[in-house]
């Protein structure tokens, strides 16, 4: 059995999977790996994620249950195509995020109280080693990326409320 928490990340994880330009969204950053606690610059792969957890406060509640607010960041990098701007597509990579994991992701529903996006940084990452692409139509495929080419970040924090049972973080709380 899997505690609401890590059965929230992988329900979010799911979600980031479908961000794709076949499902509506302006970027393929779902085509690629998606890690855990590690920073997806040290990985060497784009289009990448990655998500942390942060902190999680809790507080017992007057209905019998633990209330509890998980913040955590989502990281993204791709590569910039053309005379596009690295700006241009940092917006557009937290608005995809922003939209599978708030309007998109209704299996969460079940698990949550509320999700809200809290904070976000856009970057543009010139970069001097070579990466490795991960194509999105042959997931074996992979390409080296050359030297001094544009890469667009982003980071999203999002802010993530759930009620367990009190003492029980397997067994969500319905008042």
């Amino acid at each position: 059995m899997k505690t609401i928490r890590e059965q929230i990340i992988e329900r979010i994880i799911n979600q980031l999977k479908t961000i794709t330009t076949d499902n509506g969204y302006h970027s393929d950053i779902g085509t690629g790996p998606i890690y855990r606690q590690e920073a997806v610059t040290d990985k060497g792969y784009t289009p990448a994620i990655s998500i942390w957890e942060l902190v999680e406060s809790r507080e017992r509640n007057s209905y019998g249950g633990t209330v509890r607010l998980l913040t955590i960041k989502i990281e993204v990098i791709i590569l910039v195509n053309g005379d596009q701007h690295s700006a241009t597509i940092s917006n557009e990579l937290l608005g995809d995020i922003e939209k599978a994991l708030i309007m998109g992701n209704t299996t969460l529903d079940e698990l949550i109280d509320d999700i809200q996006d809290v904070a976000t940084e856009i970057s543009q990452l010139p970069f001097e080693r070579a990466l490795t692409c991960v194509t999105s139509n042959d997931s074996d495929k992979i390409t080296p990326l050359p030297i001094n080419r544009k890469l667009a970040g982003a980071t999203i924090d999002f802010d993530i409320k759930y009620t367990t049972e009190w003492g029980d973080p397997y067994t969500p709380h319905r008042h």
